[in-house]
């Protein structure tokens, strides 16, 4: 083939869906289950946070990446309505058939961050575990926020985690500005070359959401599973900015 003739290198965005794709495809499992996040945050009661469990059932929730559906049976139980969007439609369509003899009812959609394949003010619920800060090529974080507040009714909730600053993903990253990171050395082989944000503190997390989302609650995870760190922020904050919603210290959603 000459050179003028050799297709183009995949972008960033286009590699990364194949590695998940990939992922996905190769652990592939009969059964999953939610992560310990997601249970404390939907059924624990803490001194800033306490959602309303009477609330859930027939509400609408997006699963913004929802990988293997491992959330999907809890949602299911507490009644809610699941939607999920993923990069690929091969991922779509191994966690529908797991759904599927799982018995739990889902619409599953290719979509993205920037790019949620549904109208205006569609769900009560936001899930975003380990997602909503992937940012793809020639967009910013706030190009991601401003899709969520789309989708998102007046009120409704956003459940997120966030990187910090010392999660491990972004070792030997380099640093384009703004808290975003180009992933160059992830052990898992699944997001070099793409951008991720991450975030030092509570502070600059509402200075990035308060925009579009307020009255937040905030946790902290920093943990070494067997050599992996793992650094997260736990969010919890409604749709709405903060002149329309009251940012109180103790939140009951």
């Amino acid at each position: 083939m000459a050179a003028a003739d050799t297709p183009p290198a995949p972008d960033a965005a286009e590699r990364c869906n194949q590695a998940f794709t990939e992922f996905y495809a190769a652990r592939n499992p009969d059964k999953v289950y939610p992560s310990e996040f997601l249970v404390r945050t939907l059924m624990g009661e803490y001194p800033q946070l306490k959602l309303d469990r009477t609330g859930y059932r027939g509400k609408a929730i997006l699963d913004i990446g929802f990988g293997d559906g491992r959330s999907f049976p809890l949602l299911d139980d507490l009644g809610f309505q699941i939607h999920g969007i993923e990069v690929t439609e091969p991922i779509c369509a191994l966690t529908r058939e797991r759904m599927q003899r799982m018995g739990i009812a889902a619409e599953l959609r290719v979509g993205r961050n920037a790019a949620i394949p549904y109208p205006d003010a569609s769900f009560d619920f936001l899930l975003a575990s380990a997602s909503c800060y992937y940012v793809d090529p020639g967009l910013r974080f706030d190009d991601n926020l401003a899709e969520f507040a789309r989708v998102l009714r007046p009120g409704g909730v956003f459940v997120l985690t966030l990187p910090a600053m010392d999660s491990f993903v972004f070792r030997d990253g380099i640093d384009i500005g703004g808290g975003h990171v180009q992933i160059q050395a992830d052990p898992y082989g699944l997001r070099n070359g793409y951008v991720l944000r991450r975030f030092k503190d509570e502070a600059e997390i509402r200075e990035a959401f308060s925009s579009q989302f307020g009255q937040f609650a905030f946790g902290h995870v920093d943990s070494n599973y067997y050599g992996t760190q793992f650094a997260l922020w736990l969010v919890v904050c409604r749709r709405g900015d903060l002149a329309s919603i009251a940012d109180e210290p103790r939140v009951t959603l």
